[in-house]
């Protein structure tokens, strides 16, 4: 275990140093790039890379973290990459955290409630719910809500709010569209997981056996059945919570949450090609280069977290010498 954990402390800071040089390599080459095919953009020069780069790694170690923007047709000033980086890991991980718990709690859930102990099976419904579920990306279920809550306006009439807000940033109501939209499908999919894996566990030859002794559906399925399907459980988790980053993206720049994925969408888009007020982001490269590390530290996080997990709980994964198997 020791082995395999530091194998993987020392891997976690090289892919993100890899991936922040990618970043601003990115950011710094593209933006004049687009500037000469897009009349919406500032024109500007690349300029060597290295010292560039040079001065954005002196700046993250100097701990300055204040830069100047150039907006065209507008003015000038400081932005401090600190605050706007530190309240939007702060709102990503906040409706990420509220959206992935409901996930795994709703599909626990349902996928438990799927299972048929004799024989043992899955409910026909969790076809027709995983069909559905899995066939509804976040932005069509977003679209959708946006479109419902637009319509109870029209038909309600002149004067009507509307009964959960489309846009902005709150704990409170704020959060109720976004984190739907984000929680569909890894609901659908932890739902049909769960129930998959515990139907098969219930299947197999020792739980016959038990039954056979006298041992209960609920007492197989809780003390036996449940445990060994922890780790693809684990595992299962790990992959909607990396799927549900990357749909940070699009659910909140939909719904206007000041998130990291947002912010990643001003780094990619210019700001007079949106509706919204407009970025002076738009590939930025100390921005873009630190957005995606962060995106990137989530996944290489979650992954290390759930191997660690998956050999903690199943000692399958463990040879005799207390050696890690890798997956």
């Amino acid at each position: 275990m020791s082995g395999f954990i530091l194998r993987r402390l020392l891997f976690i800071p090289l892919a993100l140093i890899l991936v922040n040089i990618l970043g601003f390599t990115y950011a710094h080459y593209a933006r004049p790039i687009r500037a000469e095919r897009t009349p919406y953009v500032q024109a500007v020069e690349a300029g060597p890379l290295l010292p560039a780069y040079k001065e954005y790694v002196q700046s993250i170690t100097n701990l300055d973290f204040t830069m100047e923007v150039n907006i065209p047709g507008r003015r000038t000033g400081p932005i401090s990459l600190d605050t706007v980086l530190t309240n939007a890991v702060v709102a990503s991980l906040g409706l990420l955290a509220v959206a992935m718990l409901l996930s795994i709690t709703f599909g626990f859930i349902f996928g438990f409630s799927a299972v048929r102990n004799n024989p043992p099976g899955v409910a026909r419904w969790m076809t027709f719910f995983s069909t559905v579920g899995l066939a509804m990306p976040s932005f069509y279920i977003g679209s959708l809500f946006i479109l419902l809550m637009v319509f109870y306006v029209l038909r309600r009439g002149p004067g009507t709010g509307m009964p959960l807000p489309l846009d902005g940033y709150g704990w409170d109501l704020h959060l109720v569209l976004p984190v739907i939209a984000l929680m569909a499908r890894p609901t659908v999919q932890m739902a049909q997981t769960t129930a998959n894996l515990l139907s098969g566990e219930l299947g197999k030859q020792y739980v016959i056996a038990a039954r056979s002794i006298g041992y209960t559906w609920r007492s197989i399925r809780n003390s036996y059945a449940l445990r060994n399907i922890i780790a693809p459980v684990i595992l299962t988790i790990a992959g909607l919570l990396r799927f549900t980053v990357g749909e940070l993206v699009i659910v909140e720049w939909l719904f206007k949450w000041p998130g990291l994925g947002r912010l990643l969408g001003w780094t990619l888009v210019p700001a007079q090609l949106t509706s919204s007020q407009g970025s002076p982001l738009f590939l930025n490269p100390a921005i873009m280069a630190t957005v995606v590390v962060m995106i990137a530290a989530l996944f290489l996080i979650t992954d290390f977290t759930a191997a660690i997990l998956v050999r903690i709980f199943d000692p399958r994964l463990r040879n005799p010498e207390g050696e890690q198997v890798p997956i």
